[in-house]
Order: structure tokens, then sequence, then C-alpha cells
């Protein structure tokens, strides 16, 4: 696994490329693990902006949820393992992501709907995706590689 400050130089090059907030984040946390796809950035490009600009779960998050998946994904049902939750890594990332940020719904991080046109507007205006949605890019990798470096051990 690549470096957290590596990572995050990846993050921050992907986003000044155009790359979105979900996708950004999955590039970067992907390179980092070593694993390439040409499903990669594609799977994530519909969640940013709170999927397709309806301001729901943070893109950024989503992007760190999909490369835990790549990471600690089942790909077959556990049958033996009756108890067993193979979300845990979501469910932890946005419990770290709601503490770190107090919300995990872009539409409240940002305080715009950015489906609504006057809303997309001010988001333009006020350089929201430098700003903010950058931020939100490189504290959720550092969040996810501290993420899989406190789980380097567990596998699903």
């Amino acid at each position: 696994m690549l470096s957290k400050d590596e990572t995050l130089k990846l993050a921050q090059n992907y986003a000044e490329k155009g790359f979105l907030c979900s996708e950004s984040v999955l590039l970067a946390i992907s390179q980092s693990l070593s694993i390439s796809s040409e499903l990669i950035p594609k799977i994530a490009t519909g969640f940013g902006a709170g999927i397709g600009r309806h301001g729901e779960v943070c893109g950024a998050l989503a992007g760190g949820v999909m490369a835990l998946g790549l990471k600690f994904g089942r790909s077959t049902l556990e049958p033996s393992k009756p108890d067993w939750r193979p979300h845990w890594f979501a469910q932890e990332l946005a419990s770290q992501f709601q503490a770190h940020f107090g919300n995990i719904r872009c539409r409240d991080l940002l305080g715009l709907d950015l489906s609504r046109p006057e809303d997309v507007k001010k988001y333009t205006e006020k350089q929201l995706w430098n700003t903010r949605c950058r931020s939100i890019i490189l504290d959720t990798c550092s969040l996810v590689h501290e993420f899989l470096q406190s789980h380097q051990q567990q596998q699903t």
C-alpha cells in the first residue's frame, strides 16, 4: 500500500484533472492498493454530487466505500457465518465520516441543493469544488487510508 501522503497526492491530482469526488477517492485508494480495473472509475461516476446531483450520500464517502469494498467486500455468500455483517466496513467508514464532518449528505455538507439550477450557480460562484469538495476528498482519502492501515490483517 502506498503511503498516506502519496495517496492524498493522487486524490488531489485526480480532482485537479476534473474527476468527480467519488471517482477521485476510488481512483486514489485503488491505486494505493495496487488494484486496477477498467471499471475504475466508471463504477463511481454516478455517485458524484450525492448520486447524480441529488445531494444524498457524499460522493467522496461513496467512493471510499467502493474502495474499501475492493479490499473487504465479498464475492461469495458465507452461509457458515450467519451473524457476519458483510457491510461492516461501510458502516464503520460512514460512522467515521459522520463524526468527522457532522453529516454524510452532500446537500448538508455544501449547504446547497445541486438539483436546483440556482444552487448550482451558487456552487460555481462560491467555487465550492475548490474550497470545500477537494478538502472533503482529501479528508475522506485520509480516513480510508487510516481505516485500511488499522484493518491490515483483516480479510472477509
